[in-house]
């Protein structure tokens, strides 16, 4: 009987190790599920802003903004990597009046993380940014950084 008890014991461990192991979001996935891939390569804005990172897929969000100037409908995922590799997911979507952004990565500033609406969408050199939005909560920002590229990669996107 003890024999048995320390045995269910040991499948119990085992299934709550198992359920605490989730495999890490990584880049591979995020081009799988055709994200916009931020890897930064610095903790400091400075340096990021000024292109310590890496983009990829960034034709999206400039389909994004582009069909928002059209008024067609449209959403769009963007994965952030820290460069310890730390995932933060963030959302685009236009319903054809407001676009939503959800700023899971909070860390640009100015941006702090949260749920918004937003009237407009711009794309300033390699930042684009929401205006005029309000928060879940009912707070209204005039003006959220909601994303950092490069300048080559928007170019490219053009192409």
């Amino acid at each position: 009987m003890r024999k048995l008890f320390w045995v269910s014991c040991l499948f119990f461990l085992a299934a709550c190790s198992e359920a605490d192991t989730e495999e890490p979001y990584t880049v591979e996935d995020a081009k799988e599920d055709g994200h916009v891939i931020v890897e930064h390569q610095s903790e400091q804005f400075d340096q990021i802003k000024n292109g310590a990172l890496e983009v990829e897929n960034v034709k999206e969000m400039a389909t994004f903004i582009k069909n928002v100037e059209q008024g067609t409908e449209d959403d769009l995922d963007v994965s952030i990597f820290s460069p310890e590799g730390s995932h933060y997911q963030n959302s685009f979507s236009y319903d054809g009046e407001a676009i939503r952004f959800v700023n899971n990565y909070g860390a640009y500033p100015s941006s702090p993380a949260g749920t918004f609406d937003c009237e407009y969408v711009t794309r300033r050199g390699p930042m684009v940014y929401v205006s005029n939005c309000q928060s879940e909560e009912g707070k209204d920002l005039s003006t959220l950084l909601s994303f950092v590229g490069t300048e080559k990669a928007f170019r490219e996107a053009a192409n």
